[in-house]
């Protein structure tokens, strides 16, 4: 079974596999543009769909059970929430370097994408319900 070849995929797993790719092409593109310095309002949106997404996005693939509820609204939640705490924890430590944790976030969200995608495969190989 191919991840390209969604077809023999069940509805629920193609729009998940689906929604990390976006996830994963969010935190790329970022991760390029900060990475070459390059500001416009690109930069922008492309910062707050990874805000408001991308590590929401990769706690919720690995949680099938959340993703039943509402895919897009739980990683939106999530999302917002895991950055907040990591961002006060930040500043309690008095290490607060917005780069550094934007990296270790999209590093973190990156590998948990991809986590999820491969499970999600095995699991559907399987024949198994994610």
């Amino acid at each position: 079974m191919s991840l390209w070849s969604l077809d023999s995929y069940s509805p629920a797993a193609r729009r998940s596999i689906r929604l990390d790719l976006v996830a994963c092409a969010v935190a790329v593109l970022l991760v390029l543009v900060v990475s070459a310095n390059f500001t416009s309002p690109v930069r922008l949106l492309l910062a707050a769909a990874f805000t408001f997404f991308v590590p929401g996005r990769a706690i919720v693939t690995n949680w099938p059970r959340m993703s039943r509820w509402s895919a897009v609204g739980s990683s939106v939640v999530f999302s917002v929430g895991s950055l907040t705490l990591l961002s006060t924890l930040l500043l309690w430590a008095h290490y607060w370097h917005p780069l550094g944790l934007f990296v270790a976030a999209a590093v973190a969200s990156l590998a948990g994408l991809i986590t999820g995608i491969i499970r999600r495969q095995r699991s559907e190989t399987v024949g198994d319900e994610w």
